[in-house]
């Protein structure tokens, strides 16, 4: 399946194949670009795949990664317009309580989910350990795939749950077994944008207080409201580029990677 809205920073095409992928009964699709490399997992936001998502993804793939995009709701065909954005919001509406948006001290019923993803892109990839970028509604994921030891390259963007409440979104044991792993080397890093009412500067104080070192945050200046770091927000009504932070998070992923 190609998806003709979904190009890197060369303008190149981006081709996805379609895969489903079950686990303890669970069934999603999963789009895998066609190229080879290291594995490296994005998790999609509030409105599903859409063509920031697949540009953002181009710019990873095109450095030599190979993308792996799950779906968790709604459908493989990025939302163009406003009402496709109000489908997709819509959609999340009917699958939120799945996703505990409120909750702090647990992690959402995707997590074992996603684990498995993480093995299962690193047997169809042919590599030991894969990157894992979460934004927005899914940043906060990223860290309860951690715990998964081939998670070599986590990556948060503007991580916002749980909605309204303080919290990681993840259970205790799963916050103690990633601190455990990151006081022994890994690195995470995070990203948010200084105006995010989302994504609060308190969220990563507390990311800071209960992971150590190993987290590494990173505030973004900004003097409007942004809070898309890596799609809708990554460049302004002139097309540029806000920031350097792509080149940074590949950067990320050779050294924790290659």
């Amino acid at each position: 399946m190609t998806l003709q809205d979904g190009q890197n920073r060369k303008g190149e095409t981006l081709a996805f194949d379609i895969r489903e992928v079950a686990f303890q009964g669970t069934q999603r699709q999963v789009m895998t670009s066609r190229n080879s490399g290291f594995p490296v997992i994005i998790l999609h936001e509030l409105f599903g795949i859409s063509a920031s998502l697949l540009s953002f993804a181009g710019m990873i793939e095109v450095a030599g990664f190979k993308i792996y995009l799950p779906v968790l709701f709604g459908s493989t065909e990025p939302a163009k317009t406003a009402m496709d954005k109000l489908k997709r919001g819509a959609e999340f509406a009917c699958v939120a309580h799945q996703f505990r948006i409120l909750s702090a001290e647990e992690s959402g019923p995707w997590a074992d989910w996603l684990r498995h993803l993480v093995d299962w892109a690193c047997s169809d990839s042919g590599h030991g350990r894969a990157g894992a970028i979460g934004l927005c509604l899914t940043g906060n994921f990223v860290l309860s795939m951690a715990v998964n030891a081939k998670v070599a390259a986590p990556v948060m963007g503007e991580p916002s749950l749980p909605f309204l409440n303080d919290g990681l979104h993840a259970t205790p044991a799963e916050v103690a077994q990633v601190r455990q792993r990151l006081d022994s080397g890994l690195e995470m890093r995070a990203y948010r944008f200084e105006t995010d009412t989302k994504c609060k500067a308190g969220r990563f104080l507390e990311f800071e207080q209960k992971l150590g070192q190993g987290f590494k945050g990173t505030t973004l200046p900004a003097t409007e409201k942004l809070h898309s770091v890596f799609t809708e927000d990554l460049r302004d009504a002139g097309g540029q580029l806000r920031h350097d932070k792509v080149d940074e998070v590949i950067d990320f992923l050779r050294t924790r990677l290659v």
